[in-house]
């Protein structure tokens, strides 16, 4: 059973991860972007804590939607719209407080899809996605085959950074990166890698 307090938790741990990378993170942007996307993805998860923090008494589902509108309010380019889809999908699949392991899975599931609807980016396309995808993937196939929270999050977080790795050998199809071309090949999408650290901070605060 996933609880508030634990998705609390879980969102807390990736902010702190977040805000331990955002210099790498910004330094790898640099390479095939505007240098700014550690500053932006972490001004998005200071206003997750932030909402998480003034928003602690209400319910799941009203605490979603309350982050998600705090980061969209964030001057963060696409990162705000696109982590905030992602909060709002989320929202829209979470009856309770206390979720079982199949309505864990379609919060997370409704989260992505919400998300692609704002990115209409498709894996191998050198973003978020990228790693988004395959952790999603990942994380229900584990809940819905039983097992449990500790174990489905670790196998998201294993499955994002597969997915993050996996983008050195793409071509940017989306953002600066794509006038790049082939240039762009070798070179990590710093989207990705944060998903990848944001699943990361979910596995351990899931133990």
């Amino acid at each position: 059973m996933l609880t508030k307090d634990m998705l609390t938790a879980m969102l807390k741990r990736a902010a702190a991860n977040i805000a331990a990378e955002h210099t790498a993170l910004s330094e790898l942007d640099a390479k095939t972007g505007d240098g700014d996307h550690g500053v932006t993805i972490n001004r998005a998860m200071t206003a997750a804590v932030a909402a998480l923090d003034e928003n602690a008494d209400k319910p799941l589902v009203q605490l979603l939607n309350a982050i998600a509108m705090k980061i969209m309010m964030c001057d963060g380019g696409s990162t705000g719209p696109l982590l905030g889809s992602y909060f709002m999908g989320m929202a829209m699949k979470a009856p309770s407080d206390t979720l079982s392991a199949e309505e864990t899975a379609c919060m997370f599931e409704s989260a992505l899809n919400n998300f692609s609807g704002i990115s209409r980016a498709k894996p191998g396309d050198k973003t978020m996605m990228d790693a988004l995808v395959p952790a999603t993937a990942a994380l229900c196939e584990s809940l819905r085959g039983g097992g449990s929270l500790a174990t489905a999050f670790a196998s998201a977080a294993r499955a994002a950074a597969e997915g993050a790795e996996a983008t050195r050998n793409y071509v940017a199809k989306f953002g600066r990166a794509r006038t790049m071309g082939d240039r762009a090949i070798g070179h990590y999408d710093p989207g990705a890698v944060s998903i990848s650290h944001i699943f990361r901070g979910f596995a351990e605060a899931s133990v």
